[in-house]
Order: structure tokens, then C-alpha cells, then sequence
């Protein structure tokens, strides 16, 4: 079954708009059961996803802009397109669990499409992250728990920043983009970057590769990892001097932070960075030397815990 997915939302959902517009009552379970219908006859139709998200957007713009020249108000018109875009994609990917799976397996199956972002979660509820993104268009939830968005990892950065600021706490994704086919690459990527910055004690927050690239390259080598075994080893029998590094590597190497978080005299973490830099050769102030100690760190703890 072919559909102009475009024309077919825009058909369905102008009279919720013009409801919408005029606030008039009722419009918001009308949204609920034209979403549902909408949805359940784009996944009978095996509609990609990918397309279903770019006909959504579109579909918003031009109804909101007509609305609008007609005088309908501006923060109805969003509440009914938010509305009708989560219920529908909530229809829609409830049937897509197993896609996400068959994809996460090296599979391309129908309904795939050309490309994923994949997402680690850690630190929140998976659901409550999936229906934040589900509110910004499309999501896919495998059961390991990661996300696949039908996005570049451009947007997919952007989207992720979004629903970061939205829940609020301690939540960090990572994110990694492959096409269709090579997705298994992108999660195994994702992944070995969520343990770095678990290992790393780094803050709440979106990362991908290129943030990590630095570490990555030191922990692949042998012969680094043997000498920054040999390099932290007095440091690891410091507690206090461990906290004193990880604190500056979590503010960014500024010292007025980490003295904040420490509760701390600014003499006292000058006097801990000049043992540090006795102990190990390595100065905390220079930010390359930081990152080398707090990768060593990082995987003493891997170590320890694996």
C-alpha cells in the first residue's frame, strides 16, 4: 500500500488545528484518536519511519502557518502539534521494538532506515527519556536499552541536549551514527564511550567519540596502558589526591570550581597539585597531563571492577 504520507497528515489532522486554533472544546482527545488512527494505518502500510518524522515536521509548519494567518493562537496551535506528533509516534513505535532489535543485530529488515544515531542511557529512566524524545519526533527502544534515532548525529546531538535539559539531574547519553547495516558498530562505539566517561567520573551530559578521543587512544595501546599503570600507582594509594583529580577534571580544569566542590582552602588543592605532579611527573594544571591522569584513573577502576 502506497501513501503520500504528507497529504494523508495533512488531511487528518486540519480539522484538530482548526480546533485547536479556535480553542475549541474537546480538541485534545480529538488529537488523541486522529493520531492513533493516523498511526495504526501508517504501520499496517509499513511506512519507514524516517519518512513518517520528516511528513510530521512538514506537516506542523505549514497548518501552524496557516492557522496562524488566520489568527489562531500561537501556543494552541503548539499544543496540538506536540500532542498529535507523541501519540502518533507512540502508536507507531510501540510495533518498532523489534526493528530496533533486528537493527542493533547487523539486520536492515523493511521498514528500516538509511541510517541510525544510536543512544546509551545511564543515570535516568529509559521511558522517561524515550517520551522526551518521542515529544521531538521518532525513537526506537531495543531491549539492551538503546536508543536508535532515524537522525544524523548532527540532529540527533541537538535532540539529545534538548532532553537532557528537559529531565534535569544526572543523565548522560552517548551518542554514535552508522548506516543502517553498520548500526552493531555504532553501539559497540556507544557503548565503550559510556564506559569511559563512567570510569572518567565525568559530569551529566551528551558525549560522543570526538569528545573522548584523547582517551580512547591511550587505553587501545598496551604499551600506554603499561606505563600509565606504572605512572599512577602512587597516586592510587591517595585517596584525597584521586577526589582532588577527578573534582578538576569534572570543572573543566578550573581550580575555583574544584576547590567549591572539595569544600576546600585554594591552598590546600595547591598544595595537593604540587604532590600529584611530585608523585606522578604529571602536572593537573596542564590540561593534556590532566587527561592523562584521569584516563589512568579511569581504567584502574575499569580494572578493578572487571
Amino acid at each position: 500500500m502506497l501513501f503520500d504520507v504528507g497529504r494523508l497528515l495533512h488531511e487528518e489532522f486540519l480539522a484538530v488545528y482548526r480546533a485547536a486554533a479556535a480553542d475549541a472544546d474537546g480538541w485534545e482527545d480529538a488529537a488523541v484518536a486522529v493520531a492513533h488512527r493516523v498511526g495504526s494505518r501508517l504501520r499496517s502500510g509499513k511506512v519507514p519511519v524516517a519518512h513518517v518524522v520528516v511528513a510530521l515536521r512538514s506537516t506542523d509548519r505549514l497548518l501552524t502557518e496557516a492557522m496562524l494567518d488566520d489568527g489562531g493562537d500561537a501556543r494552541a496551535l503548539a499544543s496540538a502539534g506536540t500532542a498529535l506528533a507523541a501519540e502518533l509516534m507512540s502508536s507507531f513505535c510501540v510495533a518498532d521494538d523489534g526493528l530496533a532489535d533486528a537493527v542493533l543485530a547487523g539486520g536492515a529488515p523493511d521498514g528500516a532506515a538509511a541510517f541510525y544515531t544510536v543512544v546509551s542511557v545511564r543515570g535516568a529512566l529509559v521511558d522517561r527519556v524515550v517520551n522526551a524524545f518521542r515529544r521531538r519526533g521518532t525513537v526506537l527502544r531495543a531491549s539492551s536499552g538503546h536508543l536508535l534515532l532515524p537522525v544524523s548525529e548532527g540532529a540527533a546531538l541537538a535532540l539529545c541536549r534538548e532532553v537532557c535539559a528537559e529531565i534535569g539531574g544526572e543523565v548522560w547519553l552517548c551518542v554514535a551514527e552508522r548506516p543502517a547495516a553498520r548500526v552493531p558498530l555504532a553501539r559497540r562505539e556507544v557503548d565503550e564511550i559510556d564506559a569511559l566517561v563512567s570510569s572518567l567520573g565525568r559530569p551529566p551530559g551528551v558525549y560522543r567519540i570526538d569528545d573522548m578521543l584523547f582517551e580512547s587512544a591511550l587505553v587501545e595501546t598496551p604499551e600506554v596502558r603499561d606505563e600509565l599503570d606504572r605512572v599512577v600507582a602512587p597516586l592510587l594509594a591517595n585517596p584525597v589526591l584521586v577526589e582532588t583529580v577527578l573534582a578538576l577534571l569534572e570543572a573543566d580544569g578550573n581550580r575555583a570550581v574544584a576547590v567549591r566542590k572539595l569544600f576546600i582552602h585554594r591552598s590546600t588543592i595547591d598544595y595537593r597539585l604540587w604532590q600529584i605532579e611530585e608523585l606522578t611527573g604529571l602536572s593537573p594544571v596542564n590540561p593534556r597531563d590532566l587527561a592523562v591522569l584521569g584516563t589512568a584513573i579511569g581504567m584502574s577502576r575499569a580494572n578493578a571492577w572487571g
